[in-house]
């Protein structure tokens, strides 16, 4: 019985590994629900399956701590709108003293079919405005991403007569025709963070993109 004690501290610091979740999005109702706010949805619902809420942070953002797998993790939401996201993160991953390799950045892909995941652990920003922001930061593209796909035949329809209508595209509001599928890909990407915090960023995309 004397080896308890030890034992118990010993599995808690099993794998003790500290991560940053940023999921990207716009704050304020108006932007509930939109596409746009896809890496907000992700994070709200892996916060709310864990119990837990977001409050204030010592920067431009809202967080959750907890442990995950008996790792220590840290989710954020940048409230310095998408296009100013990297602020928000580099203040974060300072505060909270996580290297950039235990970044992992949840966001919405137009490019990407809906329903669809993919990782990536660094690459251009594909004209996301965030990740643009993330890189001019960081001032590197080498971080970990995960992109929910919300590509739909008609969305391509649109993008191809007029590509000028990006902008409003991925600001209005999910069709409740589609929210089933989305759903279920927020899941898998509770899933996959899951799965790259407990595997690492390499399985976790040789897992995840070969489906």
């Amino acid at each position: 019985m004397d080896n308890f004690p030890k034992l118990i501290y010993c599995q808690l610091n099993l794998g003790k590994q500290v991560y940053l979740i940023a999921g990207l999005g716009n704050p304020g109702k108006k932007y509930n629900n939109t596409w746009h706010n896809l890496g907000f949805n992700v994070v709200d619902k892996f916060v709310a399956n864990l119990g837990g809420s977001f409050k204030a942070g010592k920067g431009e953002y809202i967080f959750f701590s907890g442990f995950v797998n008996f790792n220590k993790v840290y989710m954020i939401k940048p409230t310095t709108y998408m296009n100013n996201s990297g602020r928000a993160i580099v203040k974060a991953l300072d505060y909270f003293k996580i290297p950039p390799e235990n970044l992992l950045v949840v966001y919405d892909d137009i490019h990407l079919e809906a329903g669809r995941l993919r990782f990536r652990e660094k690459g251009s920003a594909g004209g996301h405005n965030g990740i643009k922001s993330i890189i001019s930061y960081l001032k590197t593209q080498n971080f970990n991403r995960l992109r929910v796909g919300f590509k739909t035949d008609i969305m391509e329809s649109i993008l191809k007569n007029d590509g000028s209508k990006l902008p409003d595209l991925v600001l209005s509001k999910m069709p409740s025709s589609i929210q089933s599928i989305i759903s279920k890909s927020i899941d898998n990407g509770i899933e996959g963070i899951e799965f790259f915090m407990k595997n690492g960023i390499e399985k976790t995309m040789n897992f995840y993109n070969s489906k």
